[in-house]
């Protein structure tokens, strides 16, 4: 690989393909995480990693006649109730052409608030894996998962 397609990698996050299978997860209960990696190219990593995210979020329509005139508006509000990030793996070299696997369990406080989608508000947990490599890190994306 040339030095322009490293450099490609390193800022685009190109250098590994990540995936991640996830359960719906009990609140107090130890849950099973795979991260499954493909490296495009060689690379080092420094960590494996899980970025774990809920947000409440409401919206509210409120009509009003004055006598003239009918106006809705509509509230929004979020709000993050939990942020977490755990290290799966330490450092490691990547292998081009190279599957990987890491297995991890994540365990959520029973305070944390479960998944719900009311008519209002609704609560949504999400998960992303991701290495920690030079550039742009490669990433899974974020990828909702239900809390009971």
């Amino acid at each position: 690989m040339g030095f322009f397609s490293n450099l490609k990698n390193k800022i685009t996050g190109g250098g590994a393909t990540v995936n991640l299978q996830v359960p719906s997860v009990v609140r107090g209960q130890p849950a099973p995480v795979r991260i499954e990696v493909t490296a495009k190219a060689d690379g080092k990593v420094n960590a494996v990693y899980l970025l774990i995210n809920a947000v409440e979020s409401c919206e509210v329509k409120d009509s009003d006649w004055n006598g003239t005139k009918h106006t809705t508006e509509t509230v929004r509000g979020r709000k993050t109730s939990y942020e977490n990030k755990l290290t799966v793996a330490g450092p490691f070299e990547l292998k081009a052409g190279q599957s990987y696997s890491f297995d991890a369990r994540i365990e959520l406080p029973t305070s944390a608030n479960p998944s719900f989608d009311g008519k209002m508000i609704e609560h949504e947990w999400a998960i992303q894996a991701g290495l920690d490599m030079a550039g742009n890190d490669p990433d899974s994306g974020w990828i909702k998962f239900q809390v009971s």
